[in-house]
């Protein structure tokens, strides 16, 4: 077994094919489990794939595996993988991914866990927070470790309300949605929250003052999080993950845009100023933070405007990757192949 769960989940596929022993063993849950761990320990990224959303002909996602867009491999780019997807007119939002899942939003109403890898999704209870009802949401999703559980988190807001906002919680263990404590911190910054360390995370400013609310996704309890104590907080500022750490970009309005990663989780002085990234510039252009950073020890990947990037932290340059409509590009994100069912 040790074997299996090494191999591609394509071939993992193909084999449960074979025969009801196969197909018993490839979806079991042990099996499941150990060989998305597998991958995640992968530090080459070998199973990590970044994923696109596209606006030509319609909305609708290609990947790539990530180890592509490394420099040594950029001259041999393979053929891209197209998903179809339900509804591909209404417009779609990456809401996070996380151990092998994809949270899509569609047209701001309905929240869809999706595996790209075995093609499977599942589109949650619906919401009654439609815009044009003048309710909208801002949402998260992660992994409840100490419940083996996946869970998105949505907070619903009126445009002319003042708060707190209603927060709501859907377990895909437990197939339902449940109310709890509301949001008292203001409206988060960001369309959707950063998980990291079992938390989600969300980027609020309140009389003037920058905080980061985290939400316990095993105990659904909230907490706060300080941002760098020096950081200019006139500066625009986003949340986003370097590798797995929390990390914030903050605009200085100049030409540059300053990274900082909290080296030690929960440590208000362990944040570090660890790069200031030049913009490319142009209309729209600012860098958002995709969930897997480093390709190797002097490169990352960003998503820049609506181009994804590679930027070279020792020479200060930027590379565009070889794909096909880049500048069609809406969203980017980067998901880990895995078996696991978006059903529960």
């Amino acid at each position: 077994m040790e074997i299996l769960t090494r191999l591609p989940v394509k071939s993992l596929l193909r084999f449960s094919c074979v025969s009801k022993s196969w197909l018993s063993l490839i979806s079991s849950p042990y099996f499941t489990k150990t060989h998305l761990e597998n991958r995640i320990s992968n530090k080459s990224y070998t199973h990590h794939r970044l994923f696109c959303i596209t606006a030509i002909p319609k909305s609708h996602f290609t990947e790539f595996p990530l180890t592509f867009l490394q420099r040594d491999q950029a001259a041999a780019a393979p053929a891209p993988s197209d998903h179809a997807f339900p509804n591909p007119d209404m417009p779609m939002w990456i809401v996070g991914s996380c151990r092998g899942i994809v949270c899509i939003s569609l047209d701001d109403v309905n929240l869809v866990l999706w595996n790209p890898s075995t093609g499977k999704h599942r589109r949650l209870p619906y919401l009654n927070n439609s815009p044009k009802s003048g309710c909208y949401m801002k949402d998260g999703f992660g992994y409840d470790e100490l419940n083996n559980d996946y869970k998105v988190v949505a907070i619903l807001f009126g445009i002319f309300q003042k708060g707190p906002y209603k927060v709501l919680i859907f377990s895909l263990k437990a197939n339902r949605w449940k109310r709890i404590e509301d949001f008292k911190h203001g409206v988060p910054l960001d369309n959707s929250a950063k998980y990291t360390n079992g938390k989600l995370h969300w980027l609020v400013k309140r009389d003037g003052r920058m905080n980061i609310v985290s939400l316990d996704l095993a105990s659904e309890q909230y907490g706060k999080l300080g941002p760098p104590r020096n950081a200019d907080n006139g500066n625009s500022c986003s949340a986003g993950l370097f590798s797995e750490s929390l990390c914030l970009m903050l605009d200085d309005h100049k030409a540059s845009m300053h990274v900082w990663v909290m080296k030690e989780y929960g440590v208000r002085d362990s944040w570090a100023r660890v790069l200031v990234i030049p913009h490319i510039g142009g209309p729209g252009r600012y860098p958002h933070m995709l969930r897997v950073w480093s390709l190797n020890n002097d490169e990352i990947l960003l998503s820049y405007g609506r181009v994804v990037v590679v930027y070279d932290m020792k020479g200060n340059t930027y590379r565009y990757p070889p794909i096909d409509n880049i500048h069609a590009i809406i969203q980017a994100d980067v998901y880990v192949e895995s078996l696991v069912s978006p059903s529960g």
